[in-house]
């Protein structure tokens, strides 16, 4: 496998490259949680790139935002900077229309990723009429309890009358990543039904993820794995909006029953 293009100087390519993409394991990182083992869990990965640029039948440059769904179930994630370089690849190749386009992205993402990927183009202004109005309640103002240097799901507490189809979400979620320690902000949204999630400790122990080394995947799976087995609810869904970093946002949505591409949310206004 090659060296993993992120903290590493790379020179942009001028002509189409899909050797550029870079695949990481998805195994590894679940292992540690034991996920297989103790849950059954659904997800999607939402991906959107903002620097899409390609000549058309004419030669005329064009420009879109792409959107990427790919299955958690896939063997690889993507890493994000090898996709942006794939993605700068492109500017100088010509197409004859989008769809041949799309097709070349879903083959190559479908290769890299070890599952079927599906890839819509969008329009700009198209994407800026679709800032999400969010539904629930945010949990920033709650009690604030201590934390350590690592998640503790521990911190995680339940109590009060049973709640159905609840939404909580939270702006404060910082993570690192692994590779360059360079800080991951995202928003969190919560959606469960079951016995009521005392906000302070979710508040807490999203804070506890702080100084924590992961993958954009990693916490979210970590974060949904903790709440399904500390908090016993009856169904559970987890999305983390993290903000865009080199050109691309990533939106990761784990849940207890399956989740699709048509069931994802829109961007939020921080992306």
């Amino acid at each position: 496998m090659a060296k993993n293009p992120l903290g590493e100087k790379s020179q942009y390519p001028d002509r189409y490259d899909p050797s550029l993409l870079y695949p990481i394991p998805r195994w590894p990182a679940r292992s540690l949680l034991d996920i297989e083992k103790k849950i059954r869990m659904y997800g999607v990965d939402h991906w959107h790139a903002y620097e899409l640029s390609w000549l058309d039948a004419d030669h005329r440059p064009r420009v879109a935002i792409a959107e990427f769904f790919f299955n958690s179930d896939s063997e690889h994630i993507v890493e994000s900077k090898s996709l942006k370089l794939y993605l700068n690849s492109l500017y100088n190749e010509c197409y004859k229309d989008e769809a041949t386009l799309i097709d070349l992205l879903v083959s190559d993402l479908s290769r890299i990723s070890m599952s079927e990927v599906k890839v819509v183009l969008r329009a700009v202004d198209e994407m800026v009429q679709q800032l999400e109005r969010r539904t629930g309640r945010s949990i920033d103002s709650a009690q604030l309890g201590k934390f350590g240097d690592a998640p503790d799901a521990l911190l995680l507490r339940t109590g009060g009358a049973a709640v159905e189809d609840e939404v909580l979400f939270s702006d404060l979620f910082r993570s690192n990543c692994p590779v360059t320690g360079q800080p991951d902000w995202a928003s969190v949204e919560v959606r469960y039904t079951g016995s009521r999630i005392d906000e302070g400790s979710l508040l807490t122990y999203l804070c506890s993820y702080r100084q924590h080394q992961g993958y954009h995947e990693e916490c979210a799976e970590r974060i949904f794995r903790d709440i399904l087995l500390q908090c016993q609810p009856a169904e559970l869904r987890v999305g983390l909006n993290f903000l865009r970093r080199g050109g691309i946002d990533i939106n990761v949505y784990r849940s207890t029953v399956p989740v699709t591409s048509d069931t994802v949310s829109e961007r939020l206004a921080r992306q």
